[in-house]
């Protein structure tokens, strides 16, 4: 990913998420994943922010 302001800001967000012990699921129970450590839960919830960010901007170009 290339280190630009938006790219910057969703990594901010996605550490912040993590620290606060926020998931991308309703409960932490519901990750699918075999080891989760504080990495790993920063990149997916990283990777969610970015898909729901395009999917937002897809929708506004439509619109």
């Amino acid at each position: 990913m290339k280190d630009t302001v938006d790219s910057r800001a969703v990594k901010i967000a996605a550490t912040i998420m993590q620290a606060a012990g926020l998931c991308r699921y309703d409960s932490i129970a519901k990750c699918q994943r075999i080891s989760v450590d504080s990495i790993t839960c920063e990149r997916c919830i990283r990777a969610w922010l970015l898909s729901k960010a395009k999917k937002e901007l897809e929708k506004e170009e439509t619109t």
